[in-house]
């Protein structure tokens, strides 16, 4: 299921274990620093959600801190 026309790209997951709340959509954060220095780009990246940030985040490898604030509890 997407969620909405403007922001098409957003995969909104049943099972998710945070919610996205209903007023913004999630904003999107990039891919981490090590994914972009690998040259992996976001086909092998898998999202993650940052509650801080409210945005989703890429990473190809094992990292858990979020690209744009630092935060690594989700």
């Amino acid at each position: 299921m997407l969620m909405g026309e403007d922001n098409d790209r957003i995969v909104r997951f049943p099972f998710s274990r945070m919610p996205l709340g209903g007023r913004e959509p999630p904003r999107e954060l990039g891919a981490t620093p090590m994914t972009r220095a690998f040259g992996s780009g976001r086909m092998n990246a898998h999202g993650h959600w940052c509650s801080r940030c409210r945005g989703i985040w890429f990473s190809s490898f094992g990292e858990v801190e979020c690209p744009k604030c630092g935060n690594r509890h989700g």
